[in-house]
C-alpha cells in the first residue's frame, strides 16, 4: 500500500543518476501536495525491489530528502513526509529545456565591433605565463588581496601608462576590473545622484548607453560633428555629473578629438563638479604615429580614465583598469569591494610578468601588422565595389571602420544590425540615441575576420547595399 503511489519512472538511459530520479521524484510530489505531511514511505528495501535497482540507491535517495528536511523518521519507527513542505507554486523543472534559437545565429561572417582576431591569441605563450604565476605565486598571492588589484601588476600598469600614453600615475590609483564594463558601471554609481544626468557622444557606444541608463543616469547627448565631439553643442544642468568620451577614437566614428577641442572641454568644467570618464578602448593599434596623449595627462585630477586588454589580447581575460583621481579612488574602492571582492590575482600576476618580459609590446606590433593588412584589404574591397558611392570613417586606428553610402537609409526594416546572406552587419543608428542622422552607415568591425572573410562578407552585402533608398 504504502509505495504504489509514488509512481516513479526509472529511466536508465538518463544522464541522470537513478538516486536523483528517485529523490527528485519524491521531493516533487512532496512539494507539490501529491504527498502530504504525515504520508508514510515505503521501506527501503521494498521500493528497490519494486523499481528493480539496488537498494544503496533508494537509500541515497532517502538520505538526501532526510538531509533537506523533506522526510523525517525516528529509530524504529516508519519514514514519513514531514510537515510544512507543501509548496504550492512550485513547479517541476521540464525534463528537457528547449534552447531558443539565437537571432542571427545562421550568420557565417560577422562584422562584429570590439573583438580582436582571436586566432592570433598567444595560447601556448599565455598559457606559459598563466602557469609560472600558479606555480611561483607566493602564499598571500593565493588569498584575498586588497580590491584595487595586485600591487606588481598595478605597478608594472602604472609604468606602462605612463610610457605608452604620457600619464603620471601613483600604483594606487589605479584599480583592476573585470573589464572596462564593470570599470565604466562602478565609475557610473559613484558619481550619481539622484536626478543626475550625464552628458555623452551622440553616436556613441551602445553598450555605454545602456550602462549609463542602468546606473540611473538621464542621457544629455552632444552631436558630433567632422571632428567628433562638438562642445558648442555642449551644455549642463544643475545635476551633470559625468561627461563620457572616447576622444583618442571617437566610437564608432573614429575622429580624433583635437587639442583645441580638449583643452575647451577641460575649461569649460573648472569649478563645476563634474568629471570626465576617458574611455581609451583600443588606442594601441594607431596606424600613423603613437597613440594620442589622453586628457588624462592633461588634466589627472578631472579625468576618469578606463581601458581594458580585452581588444589587445581577448575579451575572455575580463582585465580592465580605471585611472581614478585620488578624491574619489577610496570610495571606488570600496563599490569594487562590494562588487565582487576582487578581480582574478592569478590573472593578474600572468599579465604583470607578460608585460615586464616585453611580450605584450611584441604581441601589440603583431596585430597591428596584421590589422592594418586587414583594415587596408576592406577599404579597397569597399571602394572597388562601391566606388564614389562610399566614404570611410576612422580609418585610422582600431579594429573596425564606418562606411557610408550615397543614397541609401538601412531601415533594416526597423532593426539596427541584420543578417543578409548569411553576413551580419550593424547600423551606425544602433549607437545613436537621437536617431536618424546615421542611417546611411554601416559599421565594419574587421579584427576577428580573416581576409578572405572580408572580401566576401562585401561581395554578398553587394546587392544589399547597392539598391537605392531604405531597406
Amino acid at each position: 500500500m504504502a509505495g504504489s503511489f509514488l509512481h516513479i519512472q526509472i529511466d536508465k538511459n538518463l544522464k541522470l543518476s537513478l538516486s536523483r530520479q528517485v529523490y527528485e521524484k519524491i521531493r516533487d510530489d512532496i512539494l507539490m501536495g501529491s504527498l502530504q505531511p504525515e504520508t508514510r514511505l515505503p521501506a527501503t528495501r521494498r521500493l528497490a525491489k519494486e523499481l528493480e535497482i539496488s537498494r544503496n540507491v533508494v537509500m541515497g535517495a532517502y538520505d538526501q530528502l532526510h538531509a533537506e528536511g523533506y522526510i523525517e523518521s525516528s529509530s524504529g519507527s516508519y519514514t514519513r513526509v514531514a510537515d510544512d513542505t507543501h509548496y504550492r507554486q512550485y513547479r517541476k523543472t521540464p525534463k528537457e529545456i528547449k534552447i531558443l534559437d539565437v537571432e542571427g545565429s545562421s550568420c557565417d561572417i560577422e562584422f562584429k565591433t570590439g573583438v580582436p582576431d582571436l586566432a592570433l591569441f598567444p595560447r601556448t605563450l599565455w598559457g606559459k605565463y598563466l602557469k609560472n604565476a600558479v606555480k611561483f605565486a607566493r602564499k598571500e598571492e593565493l588569498t584575498y588581496d586588497q580590491p584595487n588589484g595586485h600591487e606588481g601588476f598595478r605597478k608594472v600598469l602604472a609604468d606602462y601608462l605612463y610610457k605608452s600614453r604620457g600619464i603620471r600615475v601613483l600604483p594606487s590609483q589605479i584599480v583592476i576590473t573585470s573589464g572596462a564594463t564593470q570599470a565604466l558601471f562602478l565609475t557610473a554609481k559613484i558619481l550619481y545622484t539622484d536626478g543626475c544626468d550625464a552628458v555623452l557622444e551622440d553616436p556613441g557606444g551602445y553598450g555605454v548607453i545602456e550602462i549609463l541608463k542602468t546606473a540611473g543616469f538621464g542621457l544629455n547627448p552632444v552631436k558630433t560633428n567632422g571632428t567628433g565631439f562638438d562642445i558648442s553643442r555642449m551644455h549642463f544642468t544643475r545635476n551633470t555629473r559625468l561627461v563620457y568620451v572616447t576622444p583618442s577614437h571617437q566610437f564608432p566614428m573614429g575622429y580624433t578629438m583635437p587639442a583645441a577641442t580638449r583643452i575647451g572641454l577641460l575649461k569649460r568644467l573648472q569649478d563645476r563638479d563634474i568629471y570626465i570618464v576617458e574611455d581609451d578602448y583600443d588606442s594601441e593599434f594607431r596606424y600613423d604615429g603613437s597613440p594620442i596623449h589622453p586628457l588624462k595627462a592633461l588634466d589627472p585630477d578631472r579625468v576618469i580614465y578606463i581601458g581594458s586588454f580585452s581588444k589587445v589580447l581577448s575579451p575572455a581575460l575580463r582585465i580592465g583598469y580605471a585611472v581614478v583621481p585620488e578624491k574619489l579612488i577610496g570610495r571606488f574602492s570600496k563599490l569594487k569591494q562590494f562588487s565582487d571582492a576582487q578581480s582574478p590575482l592569478i590573472d593578474q600576476i600572468a599579465l604583470k610578468n607578460f608585460i615586464q618580459d616585453g611580450a605584450f609590446e611584441n604581441h601589440v606590433y603583431k596585430m597591428k601588422k596584421s590589422y592594418q593588412k586587414k583594415r587596408n584589404i576592406l577599404i579597397s574591397t569597399l571602394k572597388e565595389t562601391f566606388g564614389s558611392g562610399v566614404k570611410i570613417y576612422g580609418e585610422n586606428a582600431g579594429i573596425h571602420i564606418v562606411a557610408g553610402f550615397e543614397n541609401r537609409c538601412f531601415d533594416l526594416n526597423g532593426k539596427l544590425e541584420l543578417c543578409h546572406n548569411r553576413v551580419r552587419i550593424q547600423s551606425v543608428e544602433k549607437h545613436v540615441i537621437n536617431k536618424g542622422d546615421h542611417t546611411h552607415q554601416l559599421i565594419f568591425g574587421y579584427g576577428n575576420l580573416t581576409r578572405e572573410e572580408i572580401v566576401d562578407g562585401i561581395n554578398k552585402l553587394n546587392r544589399f547595399i547597392s539598391v537605392p533608398g531604405c531597406s
